[in-house]
């Protein structure tokens, strides 16, 4: 009706405006096809002499997060033109990756994806001496050990995140606490879900009990395919990005789901305190999204930009327009970002010496191929 379609109106333009904010932002990354990955053996690239600048800057990153007005702005301060290529979710943007090399500079995926996109043969290792505002770095984040392979470091983190239960709070008076509460059939149809085998095979596994989502034996794999089966008819359809799910609660077309990003609710919020998210008993994947670079951008030019996004301002931008977390630390943001915004972001969550262990972080998945077999059957039909 009328509502709802000012409401999706609303929240697209408020998702835009994130976008003037924000030039490097959340996601993960990873997906794409097998066969293709599998073919291709070679080596990533060693840190290495520069190569000549281009005047230009090509990312692959998450949709709804780059405006081109601040893209433009950037181009007139470092007379270096920034073009983006967008995807809606993590296997979009590694097949857009894979068919794209040689085109791409800086693609933003998260930790658990460094494996797949090594195997492929896409990546360059980049020398953290050139990016002087990794010092601005949360000292307390985990993130340099998964970046770092053969003692070659293959990215910076740009921001981090968790993947949470979010809730319209009409629906739920008291706050879920289980992943299973996506199963009950009260809410059927009303169920959201991104479309990604990366992020959602991990929280059915977690949902169905197994403790160490990314590592699945036969009998976890059984398990997930039961889940998934029982998940389906709760499932009206599968988000294709932050705007889609944020577009599907605020029509009411869902009332629980999966969220990929915690940006989502804070976005349904601007229209009043109706929508919540929390941590599951059973535990709740997190990621870390990394500026990470491709075969041939070896770029002072490259390098100065992924170094641009780890400014304090820029950070503090960042997280007062999206309501993430960012990279630098609590103690930094307090400075510099507003109390309420704080509040509302995942950084107050560093103060919790506990946060991590309730927390499964995002690590390179096996037998990738079974789980996105188990996905394609799993969302036939919508």
């Amino acid at each position: 009706d009328a509502k709802h379609t000012r409401a999706r109106a609303r929240l697209i333009s408020g998702m835009a405006a994130l976008a003037a904010c924000a030039l490097v932002v959340t996601g993960c990354g990873g997906g794409g096809d097998s066969d293709a990955e599998a073919a291709s053996d070679a080596p990533a690239d060693t840190a290495s002499a520069l190569e000549p600048d281009k005047g230009s800057v090509t990312i692959l990153t998450w949709e709804g997060y780059h405006d081109q007005e601040l893209l433009d702005q950037y181009a007139q301060e470092s007379g270096v033109e920034v073009t983006q290529i967008t995807a809606g979710s993590v296997d979009e943007m590694f097949a857009k990756a894979q068919s794209s090399q040689g085109q791409i500079d800086l693609v933003y995926f998260d930790l658990g994806n460094v494996d797949r996109y090594l195997k492929a043969g896409m990546l360059q290792a980049l020398d953290p001496s050139k990016v002087p505002n990794v010092a601005n770095i949360s000292p307390g984040l985990p993130w340099e050990p998964a970046l770092t392979v053969d003692e070659q470091l293959y990215g910076l983190p740009y921001n981090w995140g968790t993947l949470p239960l979010c809730w319209s709070k009409e629906a739920f008076p008291t706050a879920p606490t289980s992943w299973q509460v996506l199963w009950d059939p009260q809410y059927a149809g009303k169920v959201s879900i991104p479309d990604d085998s990366y992020l959602g095979i991990p929280m059915v596994a977690l949902a169905e009990g197994i403790n160490d989502p990314y590592q699945l034996d036969d009998q976890g794999f059984a398990e997930v395919k039961t889940g998934l089966e029982s998940l389906r008819p709760q499932v009206k359809t599968l988000s294709a990005g932050f705007n889609d799910q944020a577009n599907l609660f605020a029509s009411g077309d869902a009332v629980v789901g999966y969220c990929q990003n915690i940006a989502v609710v804070n976005q349904l919020n601007e229209e009043g305190d109706k929508f919540a998210y929390g941590f599951p008993e059973e535990g709740t994947p997190f990621w870390v999204d990394s500026s990470m670079m491709m075969k041939g951008a070896n770029r002072q030019e490259v390098y100065d930009f992924i170094n641009y996004t780890l400014e304090v301002p820029w950070q503090a931008k960042f997280i007062e327009a999206t309501g993430s977390a960012g990279v630098i630390s609590y103690e930094e943001a307090a400075t510099v970002v507003p109390e309420d915004v704080l509040a509302k972001s995942e950084i107050v969550n560093l103060q919790d010496p506990n946060f991590w262990e309730a927390m499964k972080p995002m690590v390179a998945p096996n037998n990738m191929d079974e789980r996105v077999a188990l996905w394609n059957e799993f969302k036939a039909g919508f």
